[in-house]
């Protein structure tokens, strides 16, 4: 008796070792996501397309300008930087190793990654112009598709 409960402590023993790699890769990769979310900054970009968000939606209707702050506190409770962080990490840790995550970072620390970093928001933004550009010069294109869409819509019997 006293042989068995030895040998499964020793079995237990050997399995608790071998896993032990990928227990410390999990924690690896986390730690390494975590630095990755730190040097791309995206704390502040949330919080800027949060407000940013809610400015627009202020726009389109005013009538929402007094409840700003009361909005501003409800998103930044549920879609902020800190309460998605641990959904962000564990979206990177399911994406990446933990050593594909060290060499983006390690990247992202190079002159030419803190230039993509910097260049990033500007090179969107110059992304959505042009694809707006190709959508307003075919608008017509994409009228004449949505109206004949309508008229095949219109002749199909109703059920």
């Amino acid at each position: 008796m006293l042989l068995v409960s030895l040998r499964n402590k020793v079995l237990w023993l050997c399995v608790v070792v071998s896993l032990s790699p990928y227990a410390y890769a999990a924690s690896d990769a986390e730690t390494e996501a975590g630095k990755l979310l730190n040097i791309i900054g995206v704390a502040e970009v949330m919080q800027q397309s949060i407000e940013q968000m809610l400015d627009v939606q202020i726009q389109q209707n005013p009538a929402l300008a007094d409840y700003r702050q009361v909005m501003l506190d409800f998103l930044n409770k549920y879609v902020s930087y800190e309460s998605m962080r641990p959904q962000l990490v564990r979206l990177y840790t399911e994406a990446f190793s933990a050593a594909e995550l060290k060499e983006i970072n390690a990247f992202y620390m190079t002159s030419t990654g803190k230039k993509t970093l910097k260049m990033m928001p500007e090179m969107m933004a110059k992304g959505a112009l042009i694809s707006a550009s190709l959508i307003q010069s075919n608008m017509s294109e994409l009228q004449a598709m949505l109206a004949a869409e309508e008229a095949r819509l219109q002749q199909q019997p109703t059920k």
